[in-house]
């Protein structure tokens, strides 16, 4: 792990990433309780919620969420509950639609940057929802049927917010959409 740079913020750790670490050690399930001449040790896992963390581990987190919510298709996709209100903005109906039914010629396709602003306000509370901006960067490629959309967003964090970019990417002839530029390997 790279050295911290002690002059660069300290952020304020998001209580899934917590258990994303805790998990990935293996001592999600391990009481921690370390003693040295009668005195309790802070473990590793304890010392990073008090020190906080950086900007970059942040992104990374968020990262893997928005590649968890890009790649599900929710369930409004499936089956009708445009009558179930509450179902239709909570975690049941968790992803993107179905673009696989799409094609370029096809109207829906300009639609496709407000679904995904949609997605990002109903299912990612930690970007801001004021500063999420999507916009269509390229038209459909007659080449490869894809489109792109530019993602600029704020993440809401302490002591300041943290300023997010990535390109999504939509493949019309099969449906699939690809983010780029976030800050994990996908």
């Amino acid at each position: 792990m790279p050295a911290r740079d002690l002059k660069a913020p300290s952020f304020q750790v998001p209580l899934m990433l917590a258990f994303r670490e805790a998990f990935q050690e293996g001592d999600a399930k391990k009481r921690i309780e370390e003693r040295v001449d009668g005195e309790r040790v802070v473990s590793g896992r304890g010392a990073l919620r008090r020190r906080g963390v950086d900007e970059a581990l942040l992104k990374r987190d968020l990262a893997v969420d928005l590649v968890s919510l890009a790649n599900t298709i929710d369930l409004a996709s499936a089956i009708d509950i445009s009558d179930l209100d509450f179902v239709t903005r909570s975690i049941l109906n968790f992803g993107l639609p179905d673009f696989a039914a799409l094609t370029s010629l096809d109207g829906g396709v300009s639609g496709i940057g407000q679904e995904l602003r949609n997605a990002l306000l109903a299912h990612e509370p930690r970007l801001r929802s004021e500063t999420i901006q999507v916009e269509k960067v390229s038209e459909v490629d007659d080449e490869t049927h894809r489109v792109s959309f530019a993602v600029t967003a704020e993440m809401a964090c302490n002591p300041v917010d943290v300023p997010l970019e990535f390109l999504a990417e939509v493949d019309i002839g099969s449906g699939n959409l690809r983010l780029s530029r976030l800050p994990i390997a996908i």
